[in-house]
C-alpha cells in the first residue's frame, strides 16, 4: 500500500479546508472546465437526494497495485492518528476514489488505472441549500496567516480560471459499432455455464458482455451528464478521470453505506424491461416478482450478504418481500438491508467480506471467478467494481460501477452483464444485456 506522503508520523500534520462561493446551477457545469485543468478528478452525482460533487486533484492518496481492501483501514487509522482536524465543512466526504473488479485477465486499456485508489481531492466542489461552493484542501504542520493567505491565493486563481464557462456545451458525439460478439457465441457461453450450474460447480455466475464503438465528434461531459442526472435522477452518477482515460456510468447498486453505527446495503438482481404505460409497467413487475428464475437469482444474493454480514452486524434486517426498483428502461427486484455495526467502523474490512457480491460475478466466488477468465475473456476493470466515497467521522457509501463504459481516445467500450442460473434462457439473457447499455448507448447519436 502506497500513499503520497509516505510518512505521515514525521510531523503532526494539519488538514485545513478553505471554503469559497461559486456562481452556478449545477456542478456538472464545471466538469469540462475541470478537465482542461486536472489529469485526474471524480465526478460523483445522486439528484434524487440532491448530492453532487467534483473532486479534483490529489493532495493525499492512497493506491494499491494489489486489492487487499482491509489495509487501505490501516492507512486511514495512521490517517486518523497523525493527522488533526483544521475548519472542515461539517458532513462533507474527505475521501473519493474506486477499486477494480478482481478480474484475472488484464489488459493494457485498463493501465490508467491502479487496482486500489482513494485520494484526497486539493478541490472539491460541493452543493449546499442549492449554492455551489469550492472547497479547497491542504495539509500543513501548521496554520500561518501566511501560508493560508498562499493558499488563498492559490484557490482564487483556480476559481477564476475553471470559472471560465466555454460557449460549446453540446455533446455532439456520434458512434458506430466496431466490435461484438456474435450472438451464436455469446449462447454457447450461456450454455456452458448453465451446464456447469447442473454439475453444482456453481449456484450462480455473471456473464458481461464488452461493445466497442468508435467516437466521431465532440464528447461533452456536461450535456453527458445533464442528460444521465435528468434520465437516471436515483442513480449514482459518475466519472472518474485517469490521465487521458475516463470511465463513467449510471449505477442503481448500492455496495454499502455507513452512517455512524448504521449500516445499509440492498440486494438487486432479477431484471425486466420497462411497459409503454402504468399498466404495461405494472404487468411486467408482477411477471418479474413470479419469475422462478429471477427470484432465484435475487435470493442467492441476499443469503450471501446475510452469511456474510453477520460477523459484522448486529440486528440484521431484510425486507420480507423484494420492492421493484423501475429505471428509465428497466426493472429490478430490490431487497433493503441494514444492521447495526458490532464495532468501530472499518469500511473496507465490511467490503472485503461481502465484494465481489453474486450479483456482479457468482457463487461460490472463487470459482466464479475462475469460469470469468475462461467465459468472458477479458478485463472488466473498473467495471462492476466500486465507486465512492467517505470521511473520517462514521459516513461512507460505495456503489458497484456498472451500467458504464470505458472512453480511451477515440474508442468507447460498453459493458453490460446478467445473472445465470439453471433457468436462464440465452437469448433472454442477450437481451437483457442490451437493456442494461442502454444508459450508456443513448447519449449518443448512433452512425448506424
Amino acid at each position: 500500500m502506497q500513499n503520497i506522503l509516505t510518512d505521515l508520523t514525521k510531523d503532526n500534520l494539519i488538514f485545513h479546508q478553505t471554503v469559497f462561493p461559486l456562481e452556478g446551477n449545477k456542478i456538472s457545469e464545471f466538469i469540462d472546465s475541470i478537465d482542461r485543468k486536472s489529469d485526474s478528478f471524480i465526478y460523483y452525482s445522486k439528484p434524487f437526494s440532491q448530492t453532487e460533487y467534483l473532486a479534483a486533484g490529489k493532495l493525499f492518496q492512497i493506491e494499491n497495485s494489489v486489492q487487499n481492501l482491509s489495509t487501505i483501514d490501516e492507512v486511514i487509522s495512521n490517517f486518523r492518528e497523525n493527522v488533526t482536524a483544521g475548519d472542515i465543512a461539517d458532513g462533507l466526504p474527505i475521501f473519493f476514489g474506486y477499486v477494480k473488479f478482481p478480474s484475472t485477465n488484464k489488459e493494457q486499456i485498463w493501465s490508467d488505472f491502479n487496482e486500489v485508489v482513494w485520494f484526497i481531492p486539493k478541490y472539491l466542489f460541493f452543493k449546499k441549500e442549492n449554492k455551489i461552493y469550492c472547497a479547497q484542501n491542504f495539509l500543513s504542520s501548521s496554520l500561518k496567516e501566511e501560508l493560508i493567505s498562499k493558499q488563498t491565493e492559490d484557490a482564487d486563481n483556480f476559481i477564476k480560471e475553471i470559472s471560465e464557462k466555454y460557449s460549446d456545451k453540446k455533446n455532439t458525439a456520434t458512434i458506430n459499432k466496431t466490435s461484438d460478439e456474435d450472438i451464436l457465441i455469446w449462447k454457447k457461453k450461456v450454455e456452458e455455464a448453465v451446464n456447469e450450474i447442473k454439475e453444482n460447480k456453481l449456484q450462480k455466475i455473471v456473464l458481461a458482455r464488452k461493445v466497442d464503438y468508435r467516437i466521431s465528434g465532440k464528447l461533452n461531459w456536461d450535456d453527458v451528464f445533464e442528460k444521465l442526472n435528468s434520465e437516471y435522477s436515483d442513480c449514482l452518477n459518475f466519472l472518474i478521470k485517469s490521465n487521458r482515460n475516463y470511465f463513467f456510468g449510471s449505477s442503481p447498486e448500492l455496495l454499502g453505506k455507513f452512517e455512524k453505527d448504521l449500516f445499509r446495503t440492498e440486494a438487486l438482481a432479477g431484471s425486466i424491461n420497462r411497459g409503454s404505460d402504468e399498466y404495461e409497467d405494472s404487468d411486467l413487475a408482477l411477471l418479474l416478482s413470479a419469475s422462478k428464475k429471477n427470484k432465484k437469482e435475487h435470493e442467492i444474493v441476499i443469503d450471501h450478504l446475510r452469511d456474510n454480514l453477520q460477523k459484522h452486524l448486529l440486528n440484521i434486517e431484510i425486507d420480507e418481500t423484494p420492492l421493484i426498483k423501475r429505471l428509465k428502461n428497466i426493472q429490478h427486484l430490490q431487497t433493503k438491508i441494514t444492521g447495526r455495526l458490532k464495532e468501530s467502523t472499518k469500511y473496507f474490512q465490511l467490503l472485503e467480506s461481502i465484494f465481489p457480491t453474486p450479483a456482479i460475478c457468482g457463487i461460490p466466488t472463487k470459482q466464479s471467478l475462475n469460469e470469468l477468465k475462461q467465459l468472458e475473456g477479458f478485463d472488466r476493470g473498473l467495471y462492476s467494481g466500486i465507486v465512492g466515497c467517505f470521511n473520517l467521522s462514521g459516513f461512507a457509501e460505495f456503489f458497484v460501477a456498472i451500467r458504464s463504459a470505458l472512453v480511451s481516445e477515440n474508442t468507447l467500450t460498453a459493458f453490460a452483464g446478467c445473472g445465470i442460473v439453471e433457468e436462464s434462457d440465452p437469448d433472454e439473457e442477450f437481451n437483457e444485456t442490451e437493456l442494461k447499455l442502454q444508459p450508456i448507448i443513448s447519449l449518443f447519436s448512433n452512425e448506424d
